[in-house]
């Protein structure tokens, strides 16, 4: 059967209202979420609670598949109005408009910071599902969290953040240029510890002995880091002889997605600030 024909005869998934919005790229579901606009599915939404934590996906958002597998036949079934996608998807556009128009977002355009360009997305994805107004509130709040974070952190003495998260015992990838955490980090005021290049992404794989470079900073690791990693580190010469980490100067904050949208570096700059409240002196 077709897809036209199958969206047409299939009984929309229980719970949900038909005409809904398939967010078929996380960091655009997690858009819509913080906007009030909820999609009516997602990709992967059994790991959203691992990688995206924040905002919370809503009960009886359908799980459409993995990006590298998507469920067309359940994305038919949802009968969606619209779908939105990332370049990634690109090659898929033909098979889902089919089904409903699609519309592809990135997050990841060169031309603008990448906050910069996360709220021009924002906006569009937000003309797309009329939720202008709410865009227009989500990044007033984004700016008055800003206002307040600085207020915070000019109380306290301050020294570049070094971002990591970690591979294994011998390697992480260190944040800066394009990531959202780098961008976030700037936006926050604060000084990245990294100043060396880094790929399309935003990140750098490294040796641990490459972070020893950066030594008056303060490390940080974003979660998730494997248990077996940690007792590896605690035991392990080429990190315990690090700089900063023989002055206290490292720890870790929970997880935050690193391809995500406005709402991960929302996220991101409240942990990082409640962070550095706990280890930074008083100026």
């Amino acid at each position: 059967m077709s897809l036209p024909a199958l969206a047409a005869c299939a009984p929309a998934p229980a719970g949900l209202s038909r005409g809904g919005v398939a967010a078929l790229d996380w960091a655009l579901a997690e858009t819509m979420i913080a906007l009030g606009e909820p999609p009516a599915g997602v990709v992967a939404a059994a790991d959203w609670r691992r990688f995206v934590v924040e905002p919370a996906l809503p009960d009886g958002v359908t799980d459409l598949g993995l990006q590298q597998e998507l469920n067309f036949e359940l994305i038919a079934a949802l009968r969606p109005r619209l779908i939105l996608i990332s370049p990634f998807l690109e090659r898929f556009k033909p098979k889902l408009d089919r089904i409903a128009p699609s519309v592809n977002l990135s997050v990841y355009e060169h031309a603008d910071t990448p906050l910069a360009n996360r709220i021009r997305i924002t906006r569009k994805l937000a003309s797309h599902i009329d939720a202008e107004h709410a865009a227009d509130a989500y990044i007033s709040a984004l700016d008055a969290l800003r206002d307040e974070a600085e207020a915070r952190l000019s109380r306290l003495k301050r020294r570049p953040v070094l971002l990591v998260s970690f591979i294994d015992n011998r390697h992480a990838r260190v944040y800066g240029g394009s990531s959202l955490y780098a961008d976030t980090l700037a936006w926050l005021g604060l000084q990245n510890g990294w100043r060396k290049p880094v790929g399309y992404f935003g990140f750098a794989t490294v040796g641990l002995e490459d972070l020893a470079t950066a030594a008056d900073v303060e490390l940080i690791a974003v979660e998730p880091v494997p248990p077996d990693i940690s007792r590896a580190l605690s035991s392990s010469p080429l990190w315990t002889e690090l700089p900063f980490v023989k002055a206290g100067r490292e720890g870790r904050i929970p997880p935050v997605f690193m391809f995500g949208a406005l709402p991960s570096a929302q996220r991101f700059a409240k942990l990082l600030l409640a962070y550095l409240e706990t280890k930074w002196d008083r100026a």
